[in-house]
């Protein structure tokens, strides 16, 4: 160990150890013991991935039965989240109903629930609609990153078949999925007893004309089958018997010594002994725990009441009903008497105009940002309410359910509130201050910044770009993924990308103000088929349509500009989750290819335009767009870039996901703005180009080759959710400095937050705000900045940096030696051991 620590500390200094007259190359040593390692460690990490209970029985040991249950709400249905919730186990999570931003909330809450996605297994859907699986996909990506390599799904539809339907978007073939067939039998692990109680609608047969079907009054699951939009599905979750525990005390009564006799006491055996008595183990043990059943009901609309009245559902008595209704249902004079004849301990109810504060690490970050600039970054507008939050306190046996709200199914304790927090704003704002680095920054820059806010006020109002989502791949607690608003004036707004929890995105930042928002809505532009640009547009089209309907006007079909692929995705997904509207009525599509020579001239010589090239002009410059083109770039198929240009005179050009591209650097020369991609640190260019993105320094030169006037950073890997590592490097003297600087950082690049509001006359300073956000986020960019070193004096890294790559690219993209096929299938067993 002596040897190794030395020769660590020389491999540092870029020195030499003599061993009396040999000499040893203390580089190749640490290689040769850090390969050492590696090998040591890939053995062993894809067992130490798997949870324990499954380590134990791959080993032949009985993990036993679990000890502790908490029954844990995601979400409550608040400002347009789900209504979902997880039992979480020892050995497995279990999640009900997972809709848009579940994932999110999940990786949020992972630290103060201990809910890993290394065990949650089975997901759960009460009906069949976005509400409870719109969030799915997302999921899935989370717990493929987390190498879980099974997931099983219990539903009444065929959620295998949705997630062919996104086929395309995300590789699946290296996670075996799985649907439980309730038709062969109750689901059972080593947890649970579950069974699925299907739910119908009172005598109610429409025809087969109408906007939404009905079920038939039939009890029979396989006839209710062929109406999958309304099969509800209610979830009777019973544990298993736990087993009392060996008393020391009763085993000292009956004079039974501390040896391998207690141990076939403890397993339920009876033993004999050595002084000829027969000791039965009930005798010495105290008693069990008799099974504990929690009901999972979800009541969508009254003409389901006389179905659970009259169901199987009643003839139990329960620790735990949950209740998913809609809080018109959940307050109904009769649905709230048969609440009262159940026999149960607790009734949860999951009300959406609970005030909830769903996601805090949002609301810190924003208070925090504001401190610093409250022109660009606003507080999000249920930051007042929820500051003041106060928790419902239980009436008789009902309880509000909040986030994070805990009921503790084993052992059997009150429900827990403690986790549920409200916003504090001093707090977030003392903890800022703390921070002396912070501190010295800001203070040297405020006056200046005051200045530049007040010069900014004399700007045009638009356009006004606001940035719902700056992250990759999978969001995190500061950013989800892609998403921006950009309000083209005061009666259209245009977006860039549509992620998974975009429409959430916009209740935060809006608020009250939010279907008017989704009203004004004209266009979505989708660069490419990935999950983390589009995995949110049929919720976001869905809550549009609401709100024409909430303001009395007639539906004017969004016009979307997309891959062509995403045509065939989007009608099957329609026609998958909608009953109310087909894919052809919601939008109008125009694919990015045919804008790849820029909007149709209406002067068409030696021939006519064609209706949709009318169509196209006219619609495009009622809104003072004169300029649109799209420009192939390297990515994935048919990705492409985007560049606009408006009649007053404002220009914005826009990566999407891609490589640098001399075609787009072209396209966007003397833009206003240029909005970039820059998922990796400078310094990873091999790494950015294998997996077809950009670092900081080559987004910032594609900036400088198209001369645009200000540069937005956007779309960083998550590695760098908190602060992306923009500055020089402060160990070169004064002018290399400088040099590095302007190559790394102009003065015309800023970086973006979520929730960041600009204008065309902010962006001076917001790039001026560069240094503070570093000094904010100081003990993070330091990790960075460390990293980096480490990666300059490392002289192998790229060699390395290459396996990592290959290995990453060969999980995500499904590939396998042994099995190229999916192993996607539908699970038809009776139980799940």
């Amino acid at each position: 160990m002596l040897l190794i620590s030395l020769a660590r500390r020389a491999f540092q200094n870029r020195t030499q150890i003599r061993f009396s007259s040999s000499s040893i190359d203390i580089a190749d040593f640490i290689r040769g013991m850090s390969q050492t390692k590696k090998l040591k460690s890939d053995s062993t990490s894809s067992v130490m991935n798997k949870p324990r209970h499954v380590r134990m029985k791959e080993r032949g040991r009985d993990p036993g039965l679990t000890s502790r249950i908490n029954l844990q709400v995601i979400s409550n249905g608040y400002a347009g989240t789900s209504k979902s919730l997880v039992l979480n186990s020892d050995q497995t999570n279990y999640v009900f109903n997972c809709g848009e931003g579940t994932q999110r909330t999940l990786q949020e809450k992972n630290t103060i629930w201990e809910i890993k996605f290394s065990k949650t297994k089975h997901l759960f859907m009460t009906q069949k609609s976005w509400d409870t699986m719109g969030g799915i996909l997302g999921l899935c990506i989370s717990l493929k990153e987390a190498y879980l390599n099974e997931i099983t799904f219990h539903a009444p539809c065929d959620v295998i078949d949705l997630l062919k339907h996104w086929k395309g978007l995300e590789a699946f073939s290296n996670i075996k999925l799985e649907q439980h067939d309730y038709d062969k039998g109750e689901f059972q692990d080593d947890c649970f007893k579950i069974k699925a109680i299907p739910l119908r609608a009172n005598n109610l047969i429409l025809s087969p004309n109408s906007k939404r079907q009905c079920v038939s009054p039939t009890n029979d699951l396989s006839q209710m089958k062929k109406y999958p939009n309304d099969l509800v599905y209610a979830y009777l979750c019973e544990t298993h018997p736990f087993p009392g525990s060996l008393s020391a005390e009763l085993c000292a009564f009956h004079r039974v010594p501390p040896n391998e006799l207690r141990s076939r006491l403890k397993n339920g055996e009876d033993v004999t002994l050595p002084d000829g008595r027969l000791i039965r183990s009930k005798d010495v043990t105290l008693p069990g725990e008799p099974p504990v059943r929690v009901l999972i009901l979800d009541c969508p609309s009254l003409a389901y009441l006389d179905s659970i009245k009259s169901n199987e559902l009643n003839s139990h008595s329960y620790h735990t009903i949950v209740h998913l209704a809609p809080s018109a249902i959940l307050n109904n004079d009769t649905y709230r008497s048969w609440m009262k004849s159940m026999n149960t301990t607790h009734h949860l109810l999951l009300d959406e105009t609970q005030v909830n504060v769903h996601m805090e690490a949002i609301y810190r970050y924003q208070t925090q940002l504001n401190y610093i600039d409250d022109g660009i970054f606003p507080l999000l507008s249920y930051h007042n309410i929820l500051k003041d939050l106060k928790i419902p306190e239980p009436v008789d046996n009902i309880t509000y359910g909040l986030t994070s709200s805990r009921i503790p199914i084993r052992p059997m304790l009150a429900p827990d509130n403690s986790k549920v927090v409200a916003i504090q704003p001093q707090s977030y704002i003392d903890l800022l201050l703390a921070n002396e680095e912070f501190k010295q920054t800001f203070t040297a820059t405020k006056q200046q910044l005051q200045a530049m806010h007040e010069i900014a006020k004399t700007g045009h109002s638009y356009p006004e770009i606001i940035f719902l989502g700056t992250g990759s791949a999978c969001p995190s607690k500061p950013r989800n993924t892609s998403g921006i608003l950009i309000n083209v004036n005061d009666t259209t707004i245009f977006l860039l990308e549509c992620a998974e929890g975009t429409t959430g995105q916009i209740r935060h930042f809006y608020g009250d103000q939010s279907d008017d928002v989704l009203f004004r809505i004209r266009f979505v532009y989708i660069s490419h088929m990935h999950a983390d640009h589009l995995g949110g547009l049929f919720g976001l089209i869905r809550q549009r349509r609401r709100a024409f309907e909430k303001f009395g006007h007639q539906y004017e079909k969004l016009i979307l500009l997309c891959p062509n692929k995403y045509v065939d995705v989007g009608r099957k997904q329609w026609g998958f989750f909608s009953s109310e509207s087909s894919f052809d009525d919601d939008v109008h599509i125009v694919f990015n290819r045919s804008l790849t020579n820029g909007l149709p001239s209406m002067t068409n010589v030696g021939g006519e335009n064609t209706d949709e090239e009318k169509f196209l002009f006219e619609t495009f410059k009622s809104v003072g767009v004169h300029g649109v083109q799209t420009v192939l770039v390297e990515h994935i198929y048919d990705a492409h870039a985007l560049v606009l240009r408006h009649i007053d005179g404002w220009s914005l050009a826009f990566s999407g996901d891609c490589k640098q591209s001399s075609d787009f650097i072209q396209a966007g020369q003397n833009v206003d703005l240029l909005i970039h991609e820059s998922t990796y640190e400078t310094g990873l260019e091999v790494y950015a180009s294998q997996m077809r993105h950009c670092t900081m320094a080559q987004a910032i030169d594609v900036g400088r080759r198209m001369n645009a006037k200000y540069t937005v950073l956007w779309h960083f890997s998550q590695r760098y959710a908190k602060i992306p590592f923009l500055s020089e490097r402060a160990d070169e003297d004064e002018t290399e400095q400088k040099e590095k600087k302007q190559a790394t950082r102009p003065e015309n690049v800023c970086i973006s937050f979520d929730f960041m509001r600009i204008h065309l006359s902010d962006l001076p300073r917001a790039c001026e705000l560069v240094p503070i956000f570093e000094s904010m986020f100081y003990e993070e960019w330091l990790t960075l900045k460390k990293r980096q070193t480490r990666r300059e004096q490392e002289p192998d890294y790229f060699a390395k940096n290459t396996r990592m790559i290959e290995s990453k690219r060969k999980h995500m993209s499904g590939k396998s030696s042994s099995s190229p096929e999916s192993k996607v299938n539908r699970k038809s067993s009776s139980s799940h051991q």
